[in-house]
């Protein structure tokens, strides 16, 4: 048979290899019938198929075997030889296939078991961020810790949880859900408070220096608008407490007490045009 000798050169060279095997499966299809040529052609698949090379090839080798095999089988002539032939290349071929499936099988399962490690490494992160979270004392913290909540919730391959892993995980994302808030609110109450002590040493600040340089800053305006725009007239009064509103408006009674018509229209306007302080 012309071309058998190179269809019989078998390497693992993968042009070799596919040169081999586009010969090799012209040839059996000019000869479906030619049990030498079928053999030749069937072991070269199976011994492919065999090889520890990628999965997708060995299924692929594994399928022409079996397409190879039925098609010798409408082909040939059946005789007791032939048959019996035909089931030793059925078994051969169901032999590696197992195989196959086997392996195919551990290396999901390695894989799933990976995803599954990985899931828990990010359960425990999000488990530990949860208690950083609870004792944060900064915003500028609690922010950055929201980022690495993202990134290990976003890293969770959450169809690949297991069901105590979806258990965790469904109970964690309640429990965030409240730290979150709590932690929120107990924040913005610590700003403020903040805020409201920094006001308050200001407004003291302003008092105090009008106090002490009473006639410079009744004399000369540009002095009085930078004592106040920095000091007085900076802090929202949204943001301010009660006792801080009341202590404000004790200081700013005052130096509008101390001042003439005029200066009380341009301290007027100070406390309109002053921009406020935001943090």
């Amino acid at each position: 048979m012309e071309g058998l000798p190179f269809f019989c050169f078998l390497s693992e060279d993968d042009a070799t290899k596919k040169d081999a095997y586009l010969v090799g499966k012209n040839l059996f299809n000019q000869h479906p019938s030619d049990e030498n040529i079928f053999l030749k052609y069937f072991d070269y698949l199976c011994k492919f198929a065999s090889y520890p090379i990628s999965i997708d090839e060995r299924k692929f080798y594994a399928n022409e075997a079996d397409v190879a095999l039925a098609f010798f089988t409408e082909n040939v002539k059946i005789s007791e030889a032939t048959f019996q032939l035909i089931k030793e290349c059925k078994l051969k071929l169901e032999n590696i296939i197992k195989e196959i499936i086997s392996i195919e099988n551990t290396i999901a399962q390695q894989a799933l078991a990976e995803i599954q490690q990985k899931n828990r490494e990010e359960l425990c992160s999000l488990v530990e961020l949860k208690g950083k979270l609870f004792s944060a004392t900064q915003k500028s913290e609690f922010d950055s810790l929201l980022l690495l909540v993202q990134k290990s919730e976003t890293a969770l391959e959450k169809k690949y949880l297991s069901s105590e892993q979806k258990e965790l995980y469904d109970t964690l994302t309640s429990e965030y859900s409240k730290v979150v808030s709590d932690k929120l609110i107990e924040l913005e109450r610590i700003e403020n408070v903040e805020y409201n002590k920094s006001a308050v040493k200001s407004f003291k600040y302003v008092f105090d220096s009008f106090q002490s340089s009473e006639a410079k800053y009744k004399e000369n305006q540009s002095q009085l608008y930078s004592l106040v725009s920095e000091n007085l007239f900076r802090y929202d009064a949204t943001r301010l407490f009660n006792e801080t509103l009341i202590y404000y408006n004790h200081v700013y009674s005052f130096i509008f007490n101390k001042l003439d018509d005029d200066g009380k229209f341009r301290l007027t306007q100070f406390s309109i045009d002053c921009e406020k302080i935001k943090r």
